[in-house]
């Protein structure tokens, strides 16, 4: 935005100390900090109140209300950035509170559950239906079964039993709960099928008349080899049910009737709608349906359309927007090597006016906090910034790969947070295992860098992603690309094999026995197209 060059370059001819009420909290004091505290609004007031938090001879009320305001704040703006966790600060502010008799305690002590102390706390300033249901939302099972009085809250128990894995003990409290609610028999098919009481387990699913049932009745009458009668069930279900009929309808050699069903996905707003409409422009074609054709490529929406020769819509244009009042403040922080401060404003004031996200999202891009302004600006063309970019071109370029390709993979491997970690142990900007790491180390001829490092993080991709696209020779243009992507999430040797056992590259997409693979190359193609669409 020209506003924001604009201002970095006023801002350049400034002094370079901070301004107020910064300058108070980099002097620091009790007092100067209280100041601040009381009076100062934003992100400072806030810090300034929890630096001093920890002070004993300030009022505990006073005390604890800053530690209320400060984890509040770090738990709705969900930052991502080490130290901006809300638990540690709710680790502070909920004994203070309680401290301070204030109300909200027990509400702070909740959001640490399941942890012990936090449980002793409910248990101390809580009772009935309040601590119960607090209890079961923070996974802290035994200690609600415990605190449940016996013949209450029937659903309760029997949902704590089963996810402690008690399927036996939690089968008289669902047939209790069915007794009020028939959800109840929804619980009870699940815990029997669990113990290996099929035709109990599908006794029960048939007294509970939902879509969710009849999705179960049909998982568990495909599991008996009954195929017919899955069927029957799967196509009065939910959107994964109908996914499912087509799996066995197309096994089954029954294509056009599977045909019908995915036209049937590909009108409804599932997460199989994209998926269902290529298979049914690619099996309206083997089976000389033009009509069905021209219809799933009209509903064929997102990245997938690429591999049919359709190119998706582009993402709509941001709002035009000003620059916001906090735009040289947060300059000045960044230039006086502030710049977790300035990140504060940012976050601050998008957590006061999240209407406002136009204007912010390029202060968050500028301080590196891309993660967080892709989120606020999902799903306009502002939530694809080219970060990184001269490291991103220049190693596609090295590698003979299209720069918006490495672009759209990041996106959607980290958001450009070059410290993400995934809950698998993937790593960095890229996402990489330490063993691929380790592998694309050696394909480089050189001792692993940091996977945290975003320049080699970039580096390593790119030779990965030209590895895998050689891997991926025999076929060519975009479904060479859609076997490389794909392989990137699965695995080479995962997606070969699965190629060639289903006998084609559509074929396995569409029948390979993991979800996330597929989920993958819609989103990583669907980026591609976006930034290709955006100057």
């Amino acid at each position: 935005m020209r506003w924001l060059l604009l201002l970095f370059l006023l801002t350049a001819c400034r002094a370079q100390g901070l301004p107020e009420p910064y300058a108070a909290l980099e002097r620091g004091g009790k007092e100067a900090l209280r100041q601040v505290a009381l009076r100062a609004e934003g992100y400072a007031g806030l810090l300034a109140g929890w630096l001093l938090v920890g002070e004993e001879d300030l009022p505990l009320a006073e005390r604890a209300e800053y530690a209320w305001r400060y984890a509040l704040f770090l738990e709705e703006v969900r930052a991502f950035e080490p130290g901006w966790e809300a638990e540690a600060a709710w680790r502070v502010a909920a004994p203070l509170l309680e401290r301070a008799g204030d109300g909200r305690a027990f509400s702070a002590w909740a959001r640490l559950l399941p942890k012990e102390e936090a449980v002793l706390a409910l248990l101390r300033l809580g009772e009935g239906e309040g601590l119960w249901e607090a209890l079961f939302r923070g996974r802290a099972y035994e200690p609600l079964l415990k605190a449940l009085p016996e013949g209450t809250r029937p659903d309760l128990r029997a949902q704590a039993l089963y996810r402690l894995g008690r399927y036996g003990e939690a089968l008289p409290h669902y047939r209790a709960w069915a007794e009020e609610d028939p959800r109840g028999f929804l619980g009870l098919g699940y815990a029997l099928w669990r113990l290996g009481r099929r035709e109990e387990a599908l006794q029960a699913f048939t007294r509970y008349d939902h879509p969710e049932s009849r999705l179960a009745q049909g998982r568990l009458l495909e599991e008996m080899g009954r195929v017919e009668e899955a069927l029957f069930r799967y196509l009065a279900s939910t959107p994964e049910g109908l996914w499912r009929a087509t799996a066995l309808l197309e096994r089954l050699g029954r294509k056009g009737e599977a045909l019908g069903v995915y036209l049937r996905l590909a009108r409804g707003e599932s997460p199989y709608a994209d998926d269902a409409a290529l298979r049914a422009y690619l099996l309206a074609g083997e089976l000389g349906h033009g009509e069905a054709r021209q219809e799933a490529y009209a509903r064929l929406e997102g990245g997938l359309g690429l591999l049919v020769g359709k190119t998706p819509s582009p993402p709509a244009l941001a709002p035009p927007a000003s620059l916001p009042p906090e735009a040289s403040l947060v300059e000045a922080l960044a230039r006086a090597g502030k710049a977790a401060w300035a990140r504060g404003e940012v976050r601050y004031a998008l957590w006061r006016r999240p209407k406002n996200w136009p204007a912010l999202v390029p202060l968050l891009y500028r301080l590196g906090a891309y993660r967080e302004g892709i989120r606020a600006a999902w799903p306009s063309a502002l939530a694809y910034p080219r970060a990184y970019r001269a490291w991103v071109e220049a190693y596609a370029g090295r590698e003979g790969l299209d720069p918006d390709l490495l672009f759209a993979l990041l996106h959607v491997e980290s958001r450009f947070d070059p410290l993400a970690r995934s809950p698998t142990g993937a790593l960095g900007l890229a996402q990489f295992l330490r063993g691929t790491w380790a592998d694309v180390a050696r394909m480089l001829g050189e001792p692993p860098a940091d996977p945290f490092d975003p320049e080699a993080s970039i580096r390593y991709a790119a030779r990965y992603l030209r590895w895998l696209l050689e891997r991926c020779a025999p076929f060519s243009g975009v479904e060479r690309l859609a076997c490389a992507v794909t392989a990137y999430n699965g695995g080479i040797g995962y997606t070969l094999r699965g190629i060639a056992r289903e006998g084609d590259l559509y074929a396995f997409l569409r029948f390979q026995e993991r979800d996330e693979p597929r989920e993958y190359l819609a989103k990583v193609l669907s980026a591609y197209a976006a930034y290709k669409a955006i100057p």
